[in-house]
């Protein structure tokens, strides 16, 4: 009787393993996008900008629908990087703008926002830029901005996935 007891709680024991292992093994939660490579070299000498915090560049052409990079904070070395494609937008077509800064020229392929939100042109979503691409009540989007790894380097930055 107290084998029979065992085995069942090694049974019982290994089934809840495998499980918990399953669900660490799940797909990323916060990727919704078909893959697309990244691999995006920002010099801040030629992209200053970026050294204030607040203030963020989309670069259109980059990511899945764009890159938006967002200037944390500089002495840690703080940076967001966020694809611009909302993720409510089921069929991808959705793009999170960020206020263009007037008066103040972007280089081609390129906004510059000093603004600490984006706006889904389609659903109208906003993300907080600075509060790791969250959306806020404005909007049906319940899930984050997808989000790319940045590494920092001496007046460089290099955005990847």
């Amino acid at each position: 009787m107290l084998t029979v007891k065992r085995i069942r709680i090694s049974k019982i024991t290994i089934l809840a393993i495998i499980l918990l292992s399953a669900v660490n093994c799940s797909k990323d939660q916060n990727t919704f996008l078909p893959y697309t490579r990244v691999n995006l070299q920002i010099s801040l000498v030629n992209y200053n900008h970026l050294k204030i915090p607040g203030n963020s560049v989309l670069f259109k052409n980059d990511g899945y629908r764009g890159i938006i990079v967002v200037c944390v904070d500089p002495n840690s070395n703080l940076y967001y990087a966020f694809d611009a494609c909302c993720p409510y937008e089921k069929d991808y077509t959705g793009i999170v703008l960020t206020q263009p800064i007037k008066n103040l020229p972007s280089q081609p392929g390129t906004i510059f926002s000093s603004d600490f939100f984006g706006k889904c042109n389609k659903c109208g979503s906003e993300f907080n830029l600075m509060g790791a691409g969250q959306p806020n009540s404005k909007g049906p989007a319940t899930h984050y901005l997808q989000s790319y790894n940045i590494s920092v380097g001496f007046e460089s930055l290099l955005v990847t996935n």
